[in-house]
């Protein structure tokens, strides 16, 4: 069975962790990696999560409320949530929704980084 959503973990630094997806953030794909992910944001312990989408193919309404909710969870905690490396149609539904009102986006890992 081929899988839809893979995601790697990764630190950045000290303060900045990584979350890297590769695929499709749907339905099928969320369920895929929901309990590494809720394990990853629970056990985040730095100032800034980063969610890397530089490979992300395409993002529906599940996916979407999923991030809100992390948006929520880590600003009660007083931790920055950011999304890098939006392709053109992922970006186009973040704009349309208003997500990059909400959730700091930026073009590269490395544009966040040297901010």
């Amino acid at each position: 069975m081929q899988t839809n959503l893979k995601i790697t973990v990764s630190e950045e630094d000290d303060n900045t962790q990584v979350i890297s997806f590769d695929g499709e953030f749907d339905k099928a794909g969320h369920s895929e990696i929901s309990s590494d992910l809720d394990k990853a944001v629970k056990e985040f312990n730095g100032t800034s999560l980063v969610f890397d989408f530089t490979r992300l193919k395409f993002i529906n309404s599940e996916g979407i409320g999923y991030l809100m909710e992390i948006h929520t969870h880590l600003l009660k905690k007083d931790k920055k949530f950011v999304i890098v490396g939006l392709n053109s149609h992922v970006k186009d539904v973040f704009d349309t929704i208003g997500i990059s009102e909400i959730i700091p986006v930026h073009k590269t890992l490395d544009d966040f980084l040297k901010k």
